[in-house]
């Protein structure tokens, strides 16, 4: 009896030798855990980065061959030569139209707010009401005979008939000796330099 109780001791002993090596307090193995995840989580973090770097470079190069660098186009000067007689004849006679012609002014308002000095007030208007004041202090009424000449009728200020121009080939119409052209506003860059260099060559009148 006395062989097997110490047989029994020793292996009780031998486990208990066995278990304190092996055994782990749990806030060891929570620490191991937490270890364990923040590896894993670096170790995503790194493939993601890694894969955003690829992307980034696959999408530049894409950008390069694609994209074009922006050439900046020179504005072409207008180089307006001489006018012609013909212009020359019709800018001063419509001068000396333009100082006979009258100024045609509505006479309603106050006579202090409206003056000749501001162009809203130069403008005819059908003066409506009863009680307005009639004076030829507030502007002559337009009649048929106030009507300028068919010669100099639609005529720029500059003496020559205005066109108005969008595209290059409408140039091939145009009479250097009497009509001028003015490019129109929705026209870009590149095309207003066509029209300005063939216009410079033809000798044709650029207005603006």
């Amino acid at each position: 009896m006395s062989e097997k109780k110490a047989k029994t001791t020793t292996k009780k002993v031998a486990k208990k030798e066995v278990v304190k090596k092996t055994h782990t307090p749990k806030k060891e193995i929570k620490k191991e855990e937490v270890k364990k995840e923040i590896k894993v989580e670096e170790a995503r973090t790194e493939k993601k980065a890694q894969v955003k770097k690829e992307e980034t470079k696959k999408e530049a190069t894409v950008e390069k061959k694609v994209v074009k660098k922006k050439v900046y186009i020179k504005k072409v000067k207008k180089e307006n030569k001489q006018k012609s007689s013909e212009a020359k004849n019709n800018q001063v006679e419509k001068a000396k139209e333009d100082k006979k012609i009258p100024t045609f002014r509505g006479r309603f308002g106050k006579a202090n707010i409206r003056r000749r000095n501001k162009a809203k007030w130069t403008k005819w208007r059908r003066p409506r009401g009863i009680d307005l004041d009639k004076g030829l202090n507030h502007g002559f009424r337009p009649k048929i005979g106030y009507r300028t000449k068919k010669d100099t009728r639609g005529i720029h200020p500059s003496g020559y008939q205005e066109v108005r121009v969008e595209n290059p080939a409408q140039l091939d119409n145009i009479n250097v000796k009497t009509q001028a052209i003015k490019i129109g506003s929705t026209v870009g860059k590149r095309k207003r330099n066509e029209i300005v260099t063939k216009a410079n060559k033809k000798g044709i009148w650029i207005l603006n």
